[in-house]
């Protein structure tokens, strides 16, 4: 009786090649684990990671840290009490808002790599200042960010006293930005709330939009 060999090998048509998104998904899931163990080990090991600022769509603050927490990684959206609306006699409290939109705060070990697998989180844009040469943000000043927006002190409500008006130099005291100085693009003479600045990063200008309580006049 003839006796069939048995057949070894793969199915044809079975094998799925991996597609760009994929393998680029993958690369960055895999770069994000390991910073997110190194910035653990760092923390553990009595060391301090810097914190980087991550430019996120408007909006999506919230969805970003979230999405970083389940990673493992670090984060933070520093968030303050929006304005008041005022409809038919009637105050309505403003709700909670980050203080800085399109931002959200990371820890993370400052290596190129770890850094650009940021960019491939889902509604992520990039690293402030770059993965190679990024902002740094310390982590005492973070700590200290953070309790000031928790203690009201950016709330839009908050009467600060200081009045702006186009083209006038200011200081950033507070947050990713501390220490640059800001141009004023659109005035504010109420006192409270916020307004619009530029930054000189990276050879252009970048429009941010702040709490007056972040600004010192120069």
């Amino acid at each position: 009786m003839m006796q069939h060999r048995a057949m070894t090998g793969t199915l044809v048509g079975s094998f799925k090649p991996e597609c760009f998104e994929d393998r680029m998904r993958r690369i960055t899931d895999s770069l994000l684990d390991e910073g997110a163990l190194a910035t653990v080990n760092c923390r553990i090991n009595g060391g301090c990671a810097p914190w980087f600022a991550l430019r996120v769509w408007t909006g999506r603050e919230k969805t970003v840290e979230n999405t970083l927490d389940v990673m493992g990684i670090r984060s933070l959206v520093p968030m303050r009490k929006g304005p008041d609306l005022r409809r038919r006699h009637r105050v309505i409290e403003g709700s909670m808002m980050p203080v800085i939109h399109g931002y959200v705060l990371v820890q993370m070990m400052p290596k190129a790599e770890y850094l650009a697998g940021l960019q491939g989180v889902e509604h992520a844009i990039d690293v402030l200042g770059g993965c190679e040469r990024p902002m740094r943000i310390s982590d005492k000043e973070v700590s200290r960010f953070n309790a000031m927006a928790s203690n009201g002190a950016y709330d839009a409500e908050k009467v600060v006293g200081l009045i702006l008006g186009a083209g006038e130099r200011v200081e950033i005291t507070d947050g990713p930005f501390f220490g640059l100085t800001a141009s004023v693009v659109t005035p504010n003479r109420k006192g409270r709330g916020d307004v619009v600045v530029t930054i000189r990063l990276m050879g252009g200008d970048v429009p941010v939009t702040v709490p007056l309580a972040m600004l010192r006049k120069l």
